[in-house]
């Protein structure tokens, strides 16, 4: 569980730094590639939240 845990981790910081770099662009490309993957950020941290919550429950 813990490997899973460690990928989606992996994966928010990833989504977090391609926001960063977006936000920093004005183009109308780039404020659709924030909206996209902010979606994908919230998405993940939702199952990441649900996974941690599931581990406490094994213990």
């Amino acid at each position: 569980m813990r490997q899973v845990q460690n990928k989606l981790e992996n994966e928010i910081s990833i989504l977090r730094r391609l926001i960063d770099r977006y936000k920093r662009c004005s183009d109308s490309e780039s404020i659709c590639m924030v909206l996209a993957y902010e979606y994908g950020l919230q998405v993940l941290l939702e199952i990441h939240e649900m996974s941690k919550q599931k581990e406490a429950m094994l213990f």
